[in-house]
């Protein structure tokens, strides 16, 4: 399975994402891939954003401590915030 697919995949279940863009920029010096992540979950409803980062870190550990994603960058909002950035 594609690393993006793994991705869209753990956010709808383990965070029930109601929207997932992943972006692989491509890989980084050690192998593993540079990806930008935009997801929205009503999870994150009154969390802050460190908390919010947290839970989609600690989501991908496996693949953050095993180099196959080398660098992340995150956008984790809530549905509201998700529709006023359209």
């Amino acid at each position: 399975m594609a690393i993006e697919d793994t991705i869209r995949d753990k956010c709808r279940d383990e965070l029930g994402a109601e929207h997932v863009d992943v972006i692989v920029l491509g890989e980084g010096c050690e192998g593993g891939v540079k990806i930008n992540l935009v997801v929205v979950s009503q999870r994150f409803e009154g969390l802050p954003l460190l908390k919010r980062h947290k839970m989609v870190n600690n989501m991908l550990s496996s693949e953050l401590a095993d180099n196959t994603i080398h660098a992340l960058t995150i956008k984790a909002l809530t549905p509201a915030q998700y529709e006023s950035k359209k």
